[in-house]
């Protein structure tokens, strides 16, 4: 499968991008909405937006743990590319530039076939048309996929808990590769079937699944629902 990097004309950066001369793929649609019938392995660029205003670097994987707020279908996680997502991520902490860069957990759509995965810009209007910023996360991002081969992951992980701006993936990341992350905002409703989507949908084979700072109540659903696949679990 080949990597394939979308934008849409109605994005911020996605036009930021399309001025400092790359000609990746453009879609009409929203982001978070658009289709694709093709096979390859999606990587969007897109801006980040949040309360806070906070300039930030961001990476995550699609999918909506319950209904489906901003695209895609509810309950249905896309595909995760654990090596993909990491070996770009790790190109974007080594940017010399002062911004927050973390791993985010798993939200909203598209819902598509293949493995898809987020690449962000935050959090308003002066950052997304930014040049310079824009240039840096395209570079990191072109960098992390060429690298993705040689990536080595001590563990691949699907996190459960956390915060969604989680600080416990973005620390384990710099040896693991890092697959859906569900924030601790979704575990009271999420199904059996999305938990189990969380662990399986994934291109590396998930091999720790991570409970972060979760009441006892939650960690014996998220236990429950795993324990017939036979995967380590760790509890932060």
């Amino acid at each position: 499968m080949d990597i394939k990097i979308i934008v849409s004309r109605k994005d911020p950066v996605g036009n930021t991008i399309k001025r400092l001369g790359y000609s990746f793929e453009e879609v009409e649609d929203d982001v978070t909405e658009f289709s694709y019938s093709g096979k390859d392995i999606i990587v969007v660029f897109s801006r980040h937006e949040s309360s806070s205003k906070i300039p930030s670097f961001t990476v995550h994987h699609v999918g909506n743990p319950t209904e489906a707020t901003l695209g895609g279908k509810p309950e249905t996680l896309d595909i995760a590319f654990p090596k993909l997502i990491t070996a770009i991520y790790r190109e974007l902490i080594d940017i010399p530039i002062d911004i927050q860069k973390t791993f985010e957990a798993t939200h909203h759509g598209p819902t598509l076939e293949v493995p898809i995965l987020f690449v962000e810009i935050g959090s308003s209007m002066e950052f997304w048309t930014n040049e310079k910023l824009v240039s840096e996360l395209v570079k990191a991002t072109l960098k992390g996929i060429g690298k993705v081969d040689d990536i080595e992951c001590e563990s691949v992980i699907t996190v459960f808990g956390g915060p969604h701006y989680s600080p416990t993936a973005s620390r384990l990341s710099k040896s693991s590769c890092i697959s859906h992350i569900i924030s601790k905002h979704f575990i009271e409703k999420i199904s059996n079937n999305v938990i189990l989507q969380a662990i399986e949908k994934s291109i590396n084979n998930v091999n720790l699944v991570i409970l972060d700072s979760l009441n006892k109540r939650n960690k014996e659903k998220i236990i429950l629902s795993v324990s017939d696949l036979n995967i380590p679990i760790k509890s932060l």
